[in-house]
């Protein structure tokens, strides 16, 4: 599509839609009597002309209706001045009389243009290159958005002025053009503005003129009585009205000179014309259009919120061009997109093809500038690290936006547009600032589409915001992320274009609650994804993880939690290569299935959490190959069977959690040589078996939780633990009594729960020293007081006994009050659980001990 963006004229000042309305009626009244309306009889053409001229001619902004918002129009050829707008020369050039009637008229309306060259007014018209055809152009219009935008139309540039707030079709003629130079295609029609045509009655007529009438010929008569019947219902803003188009049987365009001998008859000056009374309702209904839609116009922008979703229709495009650059831009999308998705503009995909094509400026400034040799679009100014500066891929990508902005508002729009399909913006400004307590980089949170410098570039450290650019004007770009962690109503599926986000590093999808399906196997085409966040969303979203998913080089970081779907599951299989970078994968969302042996295969990864799901089967033996991982948690799941004894080859584990299952069996003493251990829980289980001796080897071991199995047997490994601090064993068969050096090499807060169990004797004597014991929960055993047991009264914050064994215990457990001998710890709050593997930062202190009111 042409432009002439260079020479636009600077913006008139906004009008109230009273003004407004008054000149469009002043607009209106100046409009004089249509002249040279045709009529076709037996092949021959026969020409009514309105006689009265115009005395005087009205001023320019009288005639042109500058604050009408009907906008301007321009042609390429600016600096030639906005010539000739008169009346059209008379239809038969041998009639010199019909000349005669309107030369006055022709040369004051010339010398007026003449004056004005240097300041175009809103309405003129000159010409235009002749290689402008009317079939490139047959749908030129403007969108209802207000945008100053250049739209080609036959014979004209249309410029919108800033008050012109509507849709309608724009067409003209030079009317004091010689008669040589209308084009035999049409291409000269009148000066001035047409109603709104509706674009889907458009194509689907030209659609079925290609088909009945052989292609291009059928739409060029279709469209020529299209422009026939609008100009019979034309606004026009030259006062030589509208001259009509002679049209033969084929729809071709007529002479309009005649080729009568005399036959025609040619209406004097002083002889009204017989439609008079029809101009005069045309008159009275513009004067009520000039009022009413500008008010109307007005209250749409005031009370409703502006839709940035780009207009569809194709009244935006121009035929001929338009088709060309779909072509291209189809064949540049093809290798991600099926071409009849692309076809068919009822899906995302084809409305963001149409998109591309019509309305966004920044593609179509690529695909009309494609190098004629190469065959190459325009580069990017720098471009991606990795996608290059390639044209095509900044088409792509941009495309890629565009389908998934379709696709997820479907049902409805998006709470927040975030700047996305803005057509004038580099996509990396598609976002907004939002602040929020929660992000890792403070509280400065992009929402949307955000990008990073790439720091090669730079000569020293800048902040995050610093390194956050809009666009790649003046340095490349590292990568983009898709950061969407508010409610922002995303509804629908994610599309499989999604995946060929190349320089996509992050992405974020939270609290959207109208997200369905799964996710898309594409995304094992992400080579850039680094991290992947889905948190808190709806319940019909989720499914089996694409396996290409876990093959990606770059991705390190999965977390997939809180979502309200109950149908998540892992691959059976996955290829795995050893160049896979995971490092952590967090999935707390009802997965359900059997824990594939293949995540084994994953030598970087760190962190594996699978918890609070619905796991089944046993804990694969493979797992023990995880020789990088130092977090490993498998809390709440319906797991079965034994524990592996491979989980003792785990050289780097500091974290082991395998509570609340349904696992049997005994503890592997494979387990003792976890040097690096610091947390083992496998409370909550079917177990049964004593503590294995190896335990004594597990040096760093702060954190044992055996609570609720059937465990049995004496506890005297456990002096040998020098870091213990948290003892959780309630409800076992556990007996004998506490070893005299348990917990002597701590010196942090110490927690004991030991109830319910088989323990005797009195307390260690060194419990009488430990200022630090904030927690001792003992009921329900066989424990004798004694002196020691008077020292804990005074240090621990909270205290649960029996009766018999603490008479210092203000509330004690005499055998009836259940609420006391049943007291028990909460693990999962007590140490931090819901920190993940920050667990250690989530620790309970003796405030939280004390608040319980025990002692």
């Amino acid at each position: 599509m042409s432009s002439n963006d260079d020479k636009q004229p600077d913006a008139t000042p906004e009008v109230a839609p009273a003004e407004a309305a008054a000149e469009a009626a002043a607009v209106c009244n100046n409009n004089p009597t249509r002249e040279g309306r045709a009529k076709q009889t037996n092949g021959q053409s026969e020409t009514v002309e309105d006689a009265p001229a115009v005395k005087d001619a009205p001023k320019s902004e009288d005639v042109h209706g500058k604050e009408a918002g009907s906008g301007q129009l321009k042609t390429p050829e600016d600096e030639h001045g906005n010539s000739k707008v008169a009346s059209e020369e008379s239809a038969h050039q041998n009639k010199e009389e019909a000349t005669d009637v309107n030369a006055h008229e022709h040369e004051n309306m010339k010398q007026h243009n003449n004056e004005e060259a240097t300041s175009p007014q809103e309405g003129t018209a000159a010409e235009i290159p002749n290689e402008i055809t009317f079939a490139a152009h047959e749908d030129s219009a403007i969108a209802d958005d207000g945008d100053e935008r250049s739209i080609v139309a036959p014979g004209f540039m249309f410029i919108a002025g800033p008050d012109y707030t509507g849709t309608g079709i724009f067409t003209g003629y030079d009317s004091n053009a010689e008669e040589d130079n209308i084009d035999d295609e049409g291409g000269i029609i009148f000066e001035g503005f047409l109603p709104e045509d509706d674009p889907s009655r458009r194509r689907r007529q030209r659609n079925s003129s290609r088909a009945e009438s052989g292609g291009a010929r059928g739409v060029r008569r279709s469209t020529r009585e299209r422009v026939q019947r609008l100009i019979d219902n034309a606004i026009t803003l030259d006062d030589s009205a509208v001259t009509p188009i002679l049209m033969d049987e084929e729809g071709n365009n007529g002479s309009r000179r005649s080729d009568s001998s005399g036959d025609d008859e040619v209406v004097k000056s002083g002889n009204p014309p017989w439609f008079l009374p029809l101009v005069v309702l045309v008159l009275a209904a513009c004067v009520i259009l000039a009022i009413a839609l500008p008010l109307s116009l007005r209250g749409e922008s005031e009370n409703e919120a502006p839709d940035t979703t780009a207009s569809l229709s194709d009244a935006d495009c121009l035929l001929g061009e338009v088709d060309v650059r779909f072509e291209l831009a189809k064949s540049i999308l093809s290798s991600i997109t099926s071409p009849d998705l692309l076809e068919d503009e009822s899906t995302p995909q084809g409305k963001a093809i149409r998109w591309i094509v019509c309305d966004d400026s920044i593609s179509v400034q690529l695909l009309e500038n494609q190098d004629p040799v190469s065959g190459n679009l325009p580069k990017q100014k720098h471009g991606f690290r990795l996608g290059g500066d390639a044209g095509e891929a900044q088409v792509i990508r941009r495309y890629i936006l565009a389908v998934f902005s379709y696709s997820t508002s479907q049902v409805s729009p998006w709470n927040d547009s975030l700047n996305f399909l803005s057509a004038d913006l580099h996509e990396c400004n598609w976002h907004r600032n939002y602040t929020r307590g929660n992000f890792p980089f403070g509280d400065f949170d992009p929402v949307g589409v955000f990008c990073i410098i790439d720091k090669g570039e730079l000569s020293s450290p800048i902040s995050f915001t610093e390194q956050i650019l809009l666009n790649d004007e003046i340095y490349p770009l590292r990568y983009l992320e898709l950061n969407l962690r508010i409610d922002n109503n995303l509804n629908g599926p994610l599309p499989l274009e999604i995946g060929h986000l190349m320089d996509c590093k992050a992405i974020g999808l939270e609290n959207n609650l109208r997200l369905t399906g799964p996710l898309p196997q594409t995304m094992g085409n992400m080579t850039s994804l680094f991290s992947m966040a889905l948190i808190l969303n709806g319940p019909d979203f989720g499914g089996e993880l694409p396996s290409s998913l876990f093959q990606l080089k770059n991705l390190a970081y999965i977390t997939i939690l809180g979502n309200l779907g109950k149908n998540w599951s892992l691959p059976t299989n996955a290829q795995v290569g050893d160049d896979t970078q995971l490092e952590q994968i967090v999935l707390k969302n009802n997965f359900s299935g059997e824990i594939p042996p293949w995540l084994a295969k994953l030598k970087q990864l760190q962190t594996l959490d699978l918890s609070m799901n619905n796991f089944q089967g046993a804990i694969p033996e493979a797992i023990g190959d995880l020789s990088s991982v130092k977090y490993l948690n498998l809390l709440g799941n319906n797991l079965t069977g034994a524990l592996p004894s491979s989980l003792g080859k785990l050289p780097a584990i500091e974290v082991l959690i395998l509570g609340n299952n349904a696992l049997q069996g005994e503890l592997p003493a494979s387990i003792g040589n976890l040097r690096t251990l610091q947390l083992l829980d496998v409370g909550s289980n079917e177990m049964v078996s004593t503590i294995p001796s190896s335990f004594a080897n597990l040096e760093s071991l702060k954190y044992l939780v055996l609570e609720s199995n059937r465990f049995n047997g004496t506890v005297d490994v456990l002096e040998s633990m020098k870091n213990l601090t948290v003892l959780l064993i309630r409800s076992n068969s556990f007996s004998g009594a506490l070893p005299d050096g348990l917990f002597s090499g701590t010196s942090d807060n110490v927690v004991v729960d030991i109830g319910d169990n088989k323990f005797t004797d009195e307390l260690p004597s060194s419990f009488a020293n430990m200022s630090n014991l904030v927690s001792l929960i003992g009921a329900k055993n066989s424990f004798v007081d004694s002196s020691t047991m008077e020292d804990v009264c005074d240090n621990a914050a909270l205290l649960v006994m029996d009766c018999d064994a603490c008479e210092c215990c203000e509330v004690c457990c005499d055998g009836e009050n259940d609420g006391v001998c049943d007291f028990q710890l909460d693990v999962r709050t007590l140490l931090g659980y819901d920190c993940g593997t920050w667990f250690a930062y989530c620790l309970q202190g003796t405030e939280y001990f004390a608040g319980f009111g025990i002692h």
